[in-house]
């Protein structure tokens, strides 16, 4: 006889996502099938029943006691025909875990540490905080960032920025029993923040504004204990100083005990236009991971240091020039930067390229083993999902067709790469012509089991903020970036006016956050209803079974001015920051 799992909750032990009463009664049964199979042990174990080990805890189940329950990644055993099931009768058949347990949330909330380490959690770029989610947006404090200045960006006066930007999405670590966000703002600070209160504890104070979002890591030999955790940043390249100073370096590390600069890295002068530094990168057995806008990829030791001039520099383990083709400077007029993140699947490090490439690097020497070109400028953060392919946001730039989002497997290449292709619509936003320039989300990272069909999520120049199904295809085909293919797309979910952005929405459990040009926070919640395969809508989950989804706006809040910015969630806050000059907590007071 066949045993099913446990109904489906929502995501992690104390909080959910489905409620009422039908809720309880699930939560009500998985307790009466742990205590049953709790009871059964006790009883095979006292009568001297062996466990039949293979030194894997695997997860096996039968059906019992009328209860039924059984991994997705297991099979029940199978009971001899026409027997009777009762509730000692269990058969483990590989120890010792024999009750259906959630796995663990993806950041443990408890005791001192990094939280949410970089942009997008961490080098899976899927990872945006921990629930519950808010049921409101009120405001519980807001903290001024400021103004600064920088170089002039096109025609016309040049102004302070105010707030912060593009991308923007603080970092969260709990020390000494106390949460912090670490926040870059565009009054060219970096800005340690209590979670709780908003009150500034510090400010280091770069060269030039501060759009990358810091990277929190964790030496674990410090000479002194106040530098345990490093805070690392980038910011564009230095203003007043001049494009060709050599002495430019604009990416620092940061003590988060004392607010003093740890060291610095030089930024070298290339064919690209750049020497900023916006992308955030992700630490790794020892390493960081991270890229510069001059093209240059860099694998760092950040806890050895060498002289820079009157400063320090990290030991440079590795590195990689990403320029693009011979083509491709001549085409984008320089525009060859590395503004995006990097992200990780398995060994191979991969990242957009503003010369229109996504690069797939081998994390142990940095050489390029994969390489896809769009040829348009390509912003955002390549992010891998839980079956290990890319979503790519492509920007409508240098290239004849639409701009949007790609999903592509890096186990092919060319043409045969593209799974599918969501084209947005064209616009003319300041210097935008449409595309994306922020990154997809999606909600994989907050249901590991596969218990709800996948989704992603993103912000267009267009107006609009997309959720497409990642795994289910819509009719028909559409041409691609350049006008090739043509492709498959993915089947639309939903889709709401935020008045254009480039900011990155996040998926925590069964919710959505986002925040635009509109100036407005939306929380938007999602509903799963079980379906049959072939009704309308219908989408099927990793696990096989088959829902429909409504996606409904919950709650909003407005604020003084437009989003660039990333939020990021804990516990039932949100914080952003906005261009208005401000860092926001917003949740239920």
């Amino acid at each position: 006889m066949s045993a099913r799992r446990p109904s489906r909750g929502a995501p992690y032990h104390t909080y959910v996502s489905e409620g009422g009463l039908e809720l309880r009664r699930r939560q009500k049964r998985r307790r009466r099938t742990t205590i049953v199979v709790l009871v059964a042990l006790i009883v095979v174990v006292a009568a001297g029943g062996a466990f039949v080990g293979t030194g894997q805890a695997q997860r096996t189940w039968k059906r019992f006691a009328g209860s039924a329950a059984a991994p997705a990644d297991g099979n029940a055993a199978s009971a001899s025909p026409g027997a009777t099931t009762t509730a000692i009768d269990v058969a483990i058949l590989r120890a010792p875990r024999a009750v259906y347990v959630d796995p663990p949330p993806p950041i443990v909330s408890a005791g001192d540490g990094v939280k949410v380490a970089t942009f997008l959690g961490d080098e899976t770029r899927r990872l945006y905080g921990l629930g519950p989610p808010p049921k409101r947006l009120d405001l519980i404090w807001k903290t001024t960032i400021g103004s600064g200045m920088t170089s002039p960006v096109g025609k016309g006066k040049n102004e302070p920025w105010s707030g912060m930007g593009w991308t923007g999405q603080p970092a969260i670590l709990r020390d000494n029993g106390k949460l912090y966000l670490m926040a870059g703002g565009f009054d060219r600070n970096m800005h340690k923040i209590e979670l709780e209160s908003g009150r500034v504890v510090w400010e280091y104070a770069y060269d030039d504004i501060i759009k990358s979002s810091p990277t929190v890591i964790e030496d674990p030999h410090p000479a002194d204990e106040a530098d345990r955790y490093l805070v690392l940043a980038g910011s564009r390249r230095g203003w007043p100083s001049s494009f060709t100073d050599p002495a430019l370096a604009p990416y620092r590390a940061v003590s988060f005990g004392t607010g003093k600069e740890v060291w610095r890295l030089p930024v070298p002068q290339t064919a690209s236009y750049s020497r900023d530094v916006d992308g955030s990168g992700f630490f790794l057995n020892g390493r960081m991971y991270s890229g510069v806008e001059s093209g240059w990829f860099y694998k760092l030791d950040p806890f050895t240091t060498t002289s820079f001039g009157s400063y320090r520099q990290p030991k440079i383990v590795s590195q990689r020039l990403l320029l693009g083709d011979p083509g491709d400077a001549s085409a984008h007029g320089g525009n060859l930067v590395l503004e995006a993140s990097p992200s990780l699947i398995g060994d191979t490090i991969f990242i957009s390229s503003g010369a229109g490439h996504v690069y797939g690097m081998r994390r142990s020497d940095l050489k390029v083993v994969w390489d896809y070109r769009t040829g348009s400028d390509l912003d955002g953060t390549p992010v891998p999902t839980s079956s290990n392919k890319l979503l790519v946001a492509v920007e409508k730039q240098y290239i004849p067709g639409h701009g949007g989002a790609l999903m592509l497997d890096p186990q092919k290449t060319g043409s045969k790469a593209v799974d599918w292709f969501f084209p947005t619509g064209d616009r003319k936003l300041g210097d935008w012509l449409g595309g994306i320039i922020g990154s997809v989300a999606v909600n994989d990272t907050y249901d590991p089991w596969g218990r709800r069909p996948r989704l992603a999520a993103f912000t267009a120049i267009d107006g609009n903020l997309y959720v497409v199904a990642q795994d289910a295809l819509a009719d028909g085909t559409v041409p691609g970036p350049n006008l090739d293919g043509p492709y498959r797309t993915p089947k639309l979910v939903a889709k709401f006016n935020v008045g254009g952005g480039i900011s990155t929405p996040i998926m925590v459990d069964d919710t959505i956050v986002c925040a635009a040009y509109d100036a407005i926070v939306h929380l938007w919640s999602v509903k799963w209803h079980t379906a049959e395969k072939g009704d309308a809508g219908a989408l099927k989950s990793p696990d096989g079974d088959w829902f429909t989804v409504k996606i409904k706006e919950t709650a909003s809040f407005s604020g003084g001015g437009g989003f660039e910015s990333t939020p990021v969630m804990w516990k039932g806050r949100v914080f952003i920051g906005s261009r208005d000059g401000s860092l926001y907590c917003l949740g239920d007071r």
